[in-house]
């Protein structure tokens, strides 16, 4: 082997090993927003890291391994270990992980194949125009080839990754089989067609190095449009699926605020017919107590309890049993309370409506329904022989804060840009509730804050909500 040779293998080496780092550094970018820790920044790190070796790894492993393997394989087998690895760090989510592997793997042969269709057409024209040049010139040449197509691919991938996270959005969530086939079908079939491209390329290279400089040209351009297309398609099913889901969210959201409606006007309903019972006892307890007075002078005792009692009975059938300051609040929570009591689930509360607020009391109902219910959920799947849920308000200054807090023993954790919890729950309105809550507070310019804590001497999770009173 020459020197001249030498720096050609050199030079490949170098051009392999860059482009192979330079696209694990776009996979680790992809997939850093999806594997991250809000508590551990350092875990975050390790987590991107470890998968990115693993790619990159395997990817040098395979370069270099001395029997070959099919190219196509080779990213397969790539992206399949960093895919499995992802999986052993962070075991939640998998489909979405699926999901970003297979687009990358898709990704990965459009960009670097219309990086290599833009450098085979000027390459043409290198040997008409160079012909007469020496060897020297033409490494030289090479040399620039290889920094342009490696610095080329890699702003082509970057700012794909880039794009394909701000369509797809940095969200982690859980992903329906039926949703996981429709984002990854058009990037299989495109790798598909590319195999194909690759093999008929391969069938008839001999007629293809016949073929005129034009027809040649023609055949790389159409290559490179076929690859943009391709990944056009693979973006677009991306941002038309982000939309549906959001507008699916956004439906969900009108049907349970729909619901919340419902549930107030029942609940105000309900305070009306015990405020109209109260002021019907009210206004009958002159005539009660007359009917006493003479019994008791009549010296009928007996009767005169057996009276008593009845309107005990009635008084108490009127009371709400909670006294919060407004009667909708009031039905609200004697409605909680008797489900906690059935649920085997203690409740103290020490709950007190901002009356000289201009806090509307269909906001605090938001607020109190949707609380109560996560913490009955999240009480009713501690394993404690005593659950209990805590519910208090008070004043800081201009601000009314709402404290809902359950027992709580496990681990919580939130979404990073959220800052709510993550749920692995499935179904209908899971994940909305907390949404509505910070929606009515962040209408009196305050926010939601969620934490696990020591609350009254327990391990709780604690809902904070703080309103401002004056706007």
């Amino acid at each position: 082997m020459s020197e001249l040779d030498q720096y050609y293998e050199i030079l490949n080496h170098i051009y392999s090993l860059s482009t192979t780092l330079l696209t694990t550094y776009c996979y680790a970018f992809l997939v850093k927003p999806f594997l991250s820790d809000k508590s551990s920044c350092r875990l975050q790190k390790s987590r991107v890291c470890l998968v990115a070796a693993a790619y990159a790894g395997i990817m040098l492993f395979l370069q270099y391994m001395p029997y070959y393997i099919n190219v196509m394989l080779a990213y397969g087998i790539g992206i399949s270990g960093a895919f499995l690895v992802m999986c052993l760090l962070d075991p939640v989510y998998i489909s979405q992980k699926l999901f970003l592997s297979i687009s990358f793997f898709g990704l990965r042969w459009q960009v670097w194949r219309i990086v290599g269709q833009i450098s085979l057409i000027p390459s043409l024209f290198y040997v008409r125009l160079f012909a007469d040049k020496d060897e020297v010139f033409w490494l030289r040449l090479s040399i620039m080839d290889c920094v342009r197509d490696a610095l080329t691919g890699f702003l082509l991938m970057f700012g794909n990754v880039w794009f394909l996270l701000k369509v797809y959005g940095k969200k982690q969530e859980n992903m329906k089989m039926r949703e996981l086939l429709i984002l990854v079908i058009p990037s299989l079939s495109g790798v598909c067609a590319y195999a194909m491209i690759l093999f008929y390329y391969d069938a008839y290279t001999n007629a293809f190095e016949r073929a005129s400089l034009s027809v040649k040209i023609g055949y790389e351009i159409l290559i490179a449009i076929y690859a943009v297309i391709s990944y056009a398609t693979n973006l677009a099913i991306i941002w038309l699926f982000r939309r549906w889901k959001t507008e699916q969210e956004e439906d969900k959201q009108r049907e349970i605020f729909t619901r919340q409606i419902q549930d107030l006007k029942s609940h105000i309903s309900e305070a009306e017919r015990l405020y109209k019972d109260i002021r019907a006892l009210r206004h009958d307890m002159g005539n009660h107590l007359m009917t006493l007075k003479h019994l008791y002078a009549q010296g009928e005792s007996e009767e005169a309890e057996t009276y008593a009692a009845a309107m005990q009975k009635q008084m108490q059938a009127a009371s709400c049993g909670i006294l919060s300051g407004n009667p909708v609040t009031d039905v609200i929570l004697s409605d909680r309370k008797k489900e906690m009591d059935e649920k085997g689930i203690a409740f103290t509360c020490d709950f007190h409506y901002p009356a000289d607020s201009e806090i509307n009391a269909f906001d605090i109902s938001i607020i109190l329904n949707n609380g109560l219910s996560n913490a009955i959920e999240a009480a009713e799947q501690e394993n404690s022989s005593a659950p209990h849920i805590f519910l208090s308000s008070y004043r800081r200054k201009n601000m009314y804060i709402i404290e809902i807090a359950n027992s709580f023993s496990g681990e919580l954790k939130t979404d990073e840009h959220s800052g709510l919890p993550i749920t692995t729950k499935e179904g209908e309105g899971h994940g909305f509730g907390l949404s509505s809550i910070r929606h009515a507070a962040q209408k009196y310019l305050g926010d939601i804050e969620i934490g696990r804590e020591i609350f009254q001497q327990e391990d709780c999770c604690v809902l904070r909500v703080m309103l401002q009173t004056a706007i």
